[in-house]
C-alpha cells in the first residue's frame, strides 16, 4: 500500500515536469511565431541612443526620422572636413593639383595627419581622400591655403588664408540652411567658437554625399597610391606615395562592421567626444545618421540601431498619386452643377513613411484667390492654388493644384432654378414626406375654409338686397324682380323684330 502511494507521487511529479516543459516549448513557439508575424520582431518604436545628441534623416528627402537634442550646441571635431571638402570642390576641379605649403605646420602637434610634406603635388581628388580617409588636419590646412591663394594670390599669410577659407565654409553652411553653426578652421580641432548641432551637421552630410568625389572617398577603407595620381609624371614638383586607412569601423571588416554602410566621416576631440557622420543604403533607401558624443563602441551601435530600425519600419511611399488629390468648395458658382470641384496634381508625391504615417497624411488647400473657397468661374485645368500635405504638424510636401473640370458662374436664372429644384427635392424626400403631407393637409384646410367663407358672404349679400327699411325680409321684392326680368325679356323679344 505504501509502495503504491509512493509510485503515484513519483508519477505525479514526473507528469508535472513534462507539462511544465511542454508549456515552455509552446510559449517559445508562440512568441517566435508572433515575432515573425509582427515584422520579424522589429519594434516600431525608435531604439534608445547613448549619444548626447543624434539625428537620423532620409538622405534623398531630408525628412527627420529620429532626433535627440538635435539643436543642442556641440563640437563637430573632424566631421568639419565634410564642409572643407565641399568648399574645395566648389572652387577647384578634382583633376586640378595643389602644391602643399607650410600651412601644414600650423596644426597642433596632437592632430591626426595624412603625412603630406611641403612641396608635395597632390590632385584635388586625392586631397579629398586625405580629408576623409585618414582625416588629416595637415591636408585640411593645405586645402584651405590652396583655395585662398587661388583667389587672393600667393603672397597671403596663413592667417589670411584661414580667415578667407572659413568665411567660405560659413557661407556654404548658411546656404544649406545651417543657422546654429560657426566654423573657424578647416580641420575641426577644438575651438570654443567652432561649433554646430546634429541638425546642421545632417544638412552638411546630406549635401556632401551629392558630390561624387566625396561619396567615393567615404566608402574607401584604404587608399594606396601616388598623390598626383596619373599626373605624377607631368607635374613640376615632388610627388609621393601615400597609404591611408579609414577610421570608420562601419565600413571596415571588424566587430562594428555594418553591411549597408556607405560612409562617411568620423570625428574625435576630448571636448566633442566620439562622433560619427554615418550613411547607409538598402534597397535604394539612403539614410544618414549623425552621432555626437557617444563613447566607443556606442557611436557605432547607435548608428546601426537607428539604421536597422528605419529600414524595417519605413518605405519610400507614394502618399498622393498623380490625379485627383483633393476637393475644393466653391463660391459664386452655378449650384445646379454642384458646390465642389475636384483638384488634380500632375505628379506622384512620395516620402519616406511608415505604413501608419502613409494613411495619416492630411491635405490643406491654399487658394490663389486668397479665400477659404474657390471663386467661380474656373476653367478646366487652370491652376487654382497649392496643395500642402501635412503629417503630425510637419509639412512633407507641396504642389500646384489644377481644376479637374470647368466651373460656371452663378446667375439669376440658374440660381432660381436651383432653389426651386432644391425645394421640391426636399419636399419629396423620404425623411420629409410626413412633414410635406402635414403641410398639404393644412393648405387644403385653409382653401376649404376660404371657399366656405366666400360662399357665406355671397349668400348674405344676395339676401341683404331684399330687406325693407324696417329690416323685414320682403319676399314681394323678390317676386317683383322676377316680374321685371320677364317683362324685360318680352321687350327684348318685341324689339328684335321691329
Amino acid at each position: 500500500m505504501i509502495r503504491g502511494l509512493f509510485e503515484r507521487v513519483v508519477f505525479m511529479r514526473t507528469l508535472k515536469r513534462i507539462l511544465a516543459a511542454l508549456m515552455v516549448v509552446l510559449s517559445v513557439f508562440s512568441v517566435t511565431a508572433f515575432a515573425e508575424e509582427d515584422g520579424e520582431g522589429v519594434s516600431a518604436s525608435p531604439p534608445s541612443v547613448t549619444a548626447t545628441s543624434a539625428i537620423l534623416v532620409n538622405q534623398d528627402t531630408g525628412r527627420v526620422l529620429f532626433a535627440k537634442n538635435e539643436h543642442q550646441k556641440m563640437y563637430p571635431a573632424s566631421m568639419t572636413k565634410l564642409l572643407t571638402a565641399m568648399v574645395m570642390l566648389d572652387n577647384m576641379d578634382p583633376e586640378d593639383t595643389i602644391k602643399v605649403d607650410y600651412s601644414i605646420d600650423e596644426v597642433p602637434l596632437d592632430s591626426s595627419r595624412a603625412g603630406v610634406y611641403a612641396g608635395d603635388i597632390i590632385t584635388v581628388e586625392n586631397v579629398i581622400r586625405g580629408l576623409i580617409i585618414p582625416s588629416g588636419n595637415d591636408i585640411a590646412n593645405a586645402a584651405a591655403s590652396a583655395v585662398a591663394k587661388k583667389a587672393l594670390g600667393n603672397s597671403i599669410s596663413f592667417d589670411e588664408a584661414e580667415t578667407y577659407f572659413t568665411g567660405l565654409m560659413n557661407e556654404k553652411a548658411r546656404s544649406l540652411g545651417c543657422t546654429e553653426s560657426n566654423f573657424v578652421n578647416a580641420h575641426g580641432y577644438h575651438d570654443d567658437n567652432h561649433y554646430t548641432t546634429a541638425y546642421d551637421m545632417s544638412l552638411i552630410a546630406c549635401e556632401a554625399m551629392k558630390y561624387d568625389v566625396i561619396r567615393e572617398a567615404a566608402i574607401e577603407t584604404v587608399f594606396s597610391g601616388n598623390g598626383a595620381g596619373r599626373q605624377k609624371y607631368n607635374v613640376d614638383g615632388t610627388t609621393r606615395e601615400y597609404t591611408w586607412y579609414s577610421h570608420n569601423e562601419l565600413i571596415t571588416n571588424g566587430a562594428n562592421h555594418y553591411e549597408y554602410a556607405t560612409g562617411i566621416k568620423t570625428g574625435f576631440t576630448d571636448q566633442a567626444g566620439d562622433c560619427l557622420a554615418a550613411s547607409a543604403t538598402k534597397d535604394g533607401e539612403n539614410l544618414i545618421a549623425i552621432i555626437m558624443d557617444s563613447e566607443d563602441p556606442g557611436r557605432w551601435q547607435d548608428a546601426k540601431n537607428l539604421f536597422d530600425w528605419a529600414f524595417n519600419n519605413y518605405d519610400m511611399t507614394i502618399y498622393r498619386p498623380a490625379g485627383i488629390a483633393a476637393t475644393a468648395n466653391l463660391t459664386g458658382n452655378n449650384r445646379l452643377k454642384g458646390d465642389t470641384v475636384d483638384l488634380n496634381i500632375k505628379e506622384d508625391l512620395s516620402e519616406y513613411l511608415t505604413a501608419d504615417e502613409a494613411v495619416s497624411v492630411e491635405t490643406q488647400i491654399i487658394y490663389d484667390n486668397g479665400g477659404d473657397k474657390l471663386q467661380a468661374p474656373v476653367e478646366k485645368d487652370a491652376k487654382v492654388g497649392t496643395l500642402r500635405f501635412i503629417l503630425n504638424g510637419e509639412v512633407i510636401g507641396e504642389t500646384d493644384a489644377y481644376a479637374a473640370m470647368e466651373v460656371e458662374k452663378a446667375n439669376i436664372f440658374n440660381t432660381s432654378i436651383f432653389y426651386i429644384k432644391n425645394f421640391f427635392s426636399a419636399a419629396v424626400a423620404k425623411e420629409n414626406l410626413k412633414y410635406t403631407a402635414a403641410v398639404i393637409v393644412v393648405i387644403l384646410l385653409i382653401i376649404l375654409i376660404l371657399i366656405a367663407r366666400h360662399r357665406r358672404r355671397q349668400r348674405y349679400r344676395i339676401r341683404g338686397n331684399y330687406y325693407n327699411r324696417g329690416h323685414v325680409y320682403d319676399t314681394s321684392r323678390i317676386n317683383g324682380k322676377r316680374r321685371r326680368k320677364r317683362r324685360d325679356k318680352r321687350r327684348d323679344k318685341y324689339n328684335r323684330y321691329r
